[in-house]
């Protein structure tokens, strides 16, 4: 970890290997209107943070730098341990965590979820009543309760950032922010991934 904090650390979760999208190649380069989930993703975080690190599993094809790239903890697996190996790589004073397969969560609808923070060590929504750890906001200090439960042979990416005790913004918030709850799509399936990419096209998304 390097001993010069960063102000606000990005984090993008892009090992999905994208099998249920139907391709051969990693889901963060999958098209999604012209451009691959990948390079929308950069774009969002890097509007926003400073620096961003890009996790994945090191033989990865990825069109990203060695210094931004960031490997799989060794010996675990899954979105948990890729969310603690990129926030344990830079000191920060805030990070953003952003899975690749959410492109249309925009910069303003998180910029709006940041401002919901306060002092809590992390926060995320949770539209339709699930949470997206996802796409969530953290304080320095919950790098270590979240390696501590993945130690303590936590799995759960859900479970180990809502016993943070996290804000939680719900339904009724989030439909007034950009993008309402049509934002938070999580693409998962080829049908999701088209539905995302028409909405780019028909410029109905940021």
């Amino acid at each position: 970890m390097s001993t010069r904090p960063t102000r606000t650390l990005g984090v993008l979760l892009a090992g999905g290997r994208g099998a249920r999208l139907g391709g051969e190649r990693p889901k963060a380069l999958a098209d999604c209107g012209g451009r691959t989930l990948l390079a929308r993703a950069l774009a969002t975080l890097g509007s926003l943070t400073d620096p961003v690190v890009v996790v994945a599993p090191a033989g990865m094809p990825l069109p990203v730098s060695a210094a931004q790239r960031v490997a799989d903890m060794p010996g675990a697996e899954g979105p948990l341990a890729g969310m603690i190996a990129g926030l344990g790589s830079r000191r920060f004073e805030e990070a953003l965590v952003l899975a690749v397969d959410l492109p249309l969560v925009t910069c303003a609808t998180l910029a709006a979820l940041r401002a919901r923070r306060g002092d809590a060590l992390a926060v995320l929504a949770a539209p339709g009543g699930i949470p997206q750890p996802l796409a969530a906001w953290f304080g320095p200090r919950a790098f270590g309760a979240l390696a501590e439960a993945l130690r303590a042979g936590e799995r759960s990416v859900t479970r180990a950032v809502l016993a943070l005790d996290p804000v939680v913004v719900a339904d009724a918030e989030l439909a007034g922010w950009p993008g309402g709850l049509e934002a938070w799509l999580n693409v998962n399936t080829p049908e999701e991934l088209a539905e995302a990419g028409r909405r780019f096209t028909q410029g109905s998304a940021a």
